[in-house]
C-alpha cells in the first residue's frame, strides 16, 4: 500500500512539476477568441479545430471555454453515421470501420501540444456525426477539466415495450429517430424503469417487422416482465472513442462526463501516467445508454493509471479493461520475432502495437499462458501493410514458434481504481491484466458478469496475468445475473486459455472486507491458477457458496 502511494504521488509530482515550471511563461486564451460561441446554434467546429491548432503550437497555453453549449460537427464522421444509418456497411459496421487505416474525423485535435490545459468550465460539446471528439495524441502533461460530450442524435435508439407475447415484442420508439428496414440494429437491452437496473434480457441483430408510427415488432422471445419498461438498441459496437490518449505522457483528465459515444469513452494506448478524477460516463437525463461499447479501455500503457471518484452507468461493456496485448510468434529465426497481434478487433486505438529497444518481453506458451523465458528487446520494426513487428532479442532461441506468444510487459501499468462507483451495464465493471493493483473503497451493482475480474485471456490476445494485487473494501451487489467468470458474483481470479489445469500464473493476491450480495450465483469468490492469496473478512450473500477455489496453492482463508 506504501508503494502504490508514493507511485500516485510521483505521478502527481510529475505534473505538477511541469505546471510549476511552466506557469511563468503560460498564456490564457478562448475558445471565443477563435469565433466559437456558446448556445447561439451555429457550427462551432472550424472555431474549436483552430483553438486546438493554436495549443499544439503554443506550448504552455491554458485554453477556457465559457460555460453552454457547443456545437462540434465533422463532416466525415456524418458521411460514416449516414452511410452505417442505411446499412451500405452492412449489418454490423464495425467490421468495416473498426480497422487500421479507416478514415476517421477529429473534433479537437491536440496532438503533440505540451504543457496545455483545458479549462472546460461546465461547457457541452455536442457532435454530430461519427468520429473522435478529442485526440490527446503525442502529448506531453496535458490536463482536461469539466467539458461534456454528448451527440443530439444519439447512436442507439429507444423505446418502451407495448407489448410482449409467447412469440415476439412490440416496441413505441421515441421520436428521436424513425426506425426502418435498413437501419442497422445491433444488439438490445432493457432498463427496469422501477428498479432502475438494466434487465438480464439481451439480443443482438433483432429480427424487425415495422408496423407504422414508428411501432416496431421483434419476433424474440422475452420475459413478459419486460413490458412497459425501456428497450435500448445500439446502431454500431466499437469505433472511435470520445477521448483518445495515445502515446502521451503525463494526462490528467478531471470532471469530465461523456453521455454517449459510437464506440468507447476513453481509449488510453501507449501512455505513461494518466489520473483520471471524478470522470462521469452516465446518460443523458431522459436516457437509459451510455457509451455503446467500454466506458473506458486502457492497454499497452506505463507508469501509474489512476481512478478515483468516478462513475459508471449503462454503457454497452466494461467500466474498465486494463491490459498488454499477446502477440502471435509467427516465424523465428535465431534472434529475431516476426510476430502478429491476432486480437478479434485489433488493438483499440487501431494503432500498431510495437516495443521499445529495452523493452521486457516475456514468451508465453500459447496453451497454458505459462512464462517460458524473458527477452529484451534490442531491436523493433513495425510493417503497417502487414501489421507485423520484426523484433530483434538478446538471445537465441531454440522453439517451435507456433506454440508461443510474446507480451511486453515493459508496458503495463500499475493500477489504481478508488472511492468509485458503477451501476447497472453490461459485462465486468472493473477487467484486470496488469500487475501492482489497488482496487479499493467502490460501489459495483447491477454489473451483467463478474464484477471484478483478474484474469488474462487468450482469445482476446489480452493479458498479463497479475501479481501483487490488493482488493478491499468494497460493496459489490447484484452482479453477474447474466453470465459469470468461474460462476463468481462479485471477483474472480482466473484464466482463459486452452489448458489451464495446472497452472499457478497469477501471484500476491489479497481480497479483503468486500461485501458480495449475489444474484444466486455458484459463489461469490472464485480463485483459480493462483499461488498465493489471502481472503480476510469477506462477507458473502445470496450464493450457493463463499468461495470456490480451482488450480491454487497457498490459499488462506481468515476471519478478523
Amino acid at each position: 500500500m506504501v508503494y502504490r502511494s508514493i507511485q500516485y504521488l510521483l505521478a502527481l509530482l510529475a505534473i505538477l512539476c511541469v505546471h510549476a515550471h511552466s506557469i511563468a511563461m503560460e498564456r490564457s486564451v478562448s475558445v471565443e477568441d477563435f469565433g466559437a460561441k456558446p448556445n447561439d446554434n451555429i457550427d462551432d467546429s472550424k472555431a474549436l479545430a483552430n483553438a486546438a491548432a493554436y495549443c499544439r503550437e503554443n506550448p504552455n497555453t491554458v485554453l477556457v471555454f465559457s460555460p453552454g453549449n457547443y456545437i462540434l460537427k465533422n463532416e466525415l464522421g456524418i458521411k460514416t453515421e449516414k452511410a452505417a444509418m442505411r446499412g451500405d456497411l452492412g449489418q454490423n459496421p464495425e467490421s468495416i470501420i473498426f480497422k487500421p487505416n479507416y478514415p476517421y474525423g477529429k473534433g479537437m485535435d491536440f496532438s503533440g501540444s505540451k504543457s496545455v490545459s483545458i479549462e472546460g468550465n461546465g461547457a457541452v460539446l455536442q457532435c454530430y456525426g461519427w468520429f473522435e471528439p478529442i485526440s490527446i495524441m503525442n502529448c506531453e502533461n496535458f490536463s482536461l477539466k469539466n467539458i461534456t460530450i454528448d451527440y443530439p442524435h444519439k447512436p442507439f435508439s429507444w423505446g418502451k415495450v407495448i407489448e410482449v407475447t409467447d412469440s415476439y415484442f412490440e416496441v413505441k420508439f421515441s421520436n428521436d429517430r424513425v426506425i426502418d428496414n435498413q437501419m442497422v440494429l445491433g444488439r438490445m437491452t432493457f432498463w427496469d424503469l422501477q428498479e432502475d437496473l438494466l434487465t438480464r434480457d439481451v439480443i443482438y441483430f433483432p429480427n424487425r417487422e415495422i408496423l407504422g408510427n414508428n411501432r416496431v415488432r421483434f419476433h424474440h422471445k422475452i420475459r413478459k416482465e419486460n413490458l412497459g419498461q425501456v428497450a435500448n438498441v445500439l446502431h454500431c459496437f466499437h469505433f472511435r472513442p470520445a477521448i483518445l490518449i495515445s502515446g502521451s505522457k503525463q494526462t490528467s483528465i478531471q470532471d469530465v462526463t461523456i453521455h454517449a459515444q459510437p464506440g468507447m469513452g476513453i481509449v488510453g494506448f501507449d501512455s505513461h501516467d494518466i489520473l483520471i478524477n471524478r470522470l462521469n460516463v452516465r446518460p443523458a437525463p431522459g436516457y437509459y445508454q451510455s457509451t455503446n461499447t467500454d466506458a473506458t479501455h486502457f492497454a499497452c500503457c506505463s507508469g501509474l493509471l489512476r481512478f478515483d471518484g468516478c462513475y459508471f452507468e449503462a454503457q454497452g461493456d466494461d467500466a474498465t479493461n486494463v491490459h498488454g496485448y499477446y502477440h502471435t510468434v509467427i516465424a523465428l529465426d535465431e534472434t529475431t520475432f516476426v510476430t502478429k497481434l491476432e486480437a478479434p478487433t485489433f488493438t483499440h486505438s487501431q494503432e500498431i502495437d510495437l516495443p521499445r529497444v529495452g523493452d521486457k518481453l516475456e514468451l508465453v506458451h500459447r496453451e497454458t499462458l505459462q512464462v517460458i523465458d524473458t527477452l529484451i528487446v534490442e531491436e523493433a520494426i513495425s510493417d503497417k501493410a502487414t501489421l507485423q513487428n520484426k523484433i530483434r532479442v538478446h538471445k537465441k532461441l531454440n522453439i517451435e514458434p507456433q506454440n508461443y506468444y510474446v507480451m511486453n510487459v515493459s508496458k503495463l501499468p500499475q493500477l489504481e481504481f478508488v472511492n468509485s462507483t458503477i451501476n447497472s451495464h453490461l459485462a465486468r465493471a472493473i477487467l484486470v491484466k496488469t500487475r501492482d493493483v489497488l482496487i479499493e473503497n467502490n460501489r459495483i451493482n447491477g454489473s451483467s458478469n463478474t464484477a471484478i475480474h483478474i484474469g488474462a485471456e487468450a482469445w482476446w490476445s489480452e493479458g498479463t496475468h497479475s501479481q501483487n494485487v490488493t482488493v478491499r473494501n468494497n460493496i459489490i451487489t447484484n452482479c453477474g445475473f447474466q453470465s459469470t467468470q468461474g460462476g463468481a458474483s462479485g471477483i474472480a481470479v482466473i484464466i482463459d486459455a486452452k489448458n489451464t489445469s495446472n497452472t499457478y500464473l497469477h501471484k500476491n493476491i489479497k481480497i479483503e472486507n468486500n461485501t458480495i450480495v449475489g444474484s444466486n450465483n455458484i459463489c461469490g469468490i472464485f480463485i483459480g491458477n493462483t499461488i498465493g492469496v489471502q481472503l480476510i473478512n469477506n462477507i458473502i450473500q445470496k450464493c450457493k457458496q463463499d468461495i470456490l477455489i480451482k488450480s491454487s496453492s497457498e490459499v488462506k482463508i481468515l476471519s478478523k
